[in-house]
């Protein structure tokens, strides 16, 4: 029975990294075009790229699910899932921050207090998720 509840734990923590994962691809995508934006691109050439991006990113996305279901399966038997799923949110939450955070940082707009609270959360927690995952030695 604890081995099936482990299990159920497994998937609904994947699918808690696939929602997540998909909004951390929109706000990819969203990165790359603030990007262009600020680098001036070519009109034309800006929708090729951002098709050819969105296709790389969705690859990746792909694999990071695919990834993530069996590294979660293997902390489900070993019993190391929460700091398995504590890495990879750590990463995810480490890259949401880099990728709001330095379009407006280049552009050189001032952030409220709102954006600075915000963009440090997703430092401090994806430090402190990593911290766990590495405590616990499952990297």
């Amino acid at each position: 029975m604890k081995k099936t509840l482990s299990y159920v734990l497994c998937y609904i923590l994947w699918i808690l990294t696939l929602a997540f994962s998909f909004f951390l691809f929109l706000v990819g995508r969203e990165f790359y075009l603030r990007i262009m934006a600020l680098l001036n691109t070519n009109r034309w050439s800006a929708g090729a790229i951002d098709k050819f991006l969105f296709l790389g990113l969705a690859i990746l996305w792909l694999a990071l699910i695919i990834f993530a279901e069996a590294y979660y399966r293997k902390g489900a038997e070993d019993n190391t899932l929460f700091p398995r799923f504590f890495y990879i949110t750590g990463i995810e939450l480490l890259i949401l921050f880099f990728f709001q955070n330095i379009p407006l940082a280049l552009a050189g707009l001032k952030f409220s207090w709102l954006e600075i609270i915000l963009a440090l959360a997703e430092f401090v927690i994806g430090i402190f998720f990593l911290f766990i995952a590495f405590r616990k030695k499952v990297v």
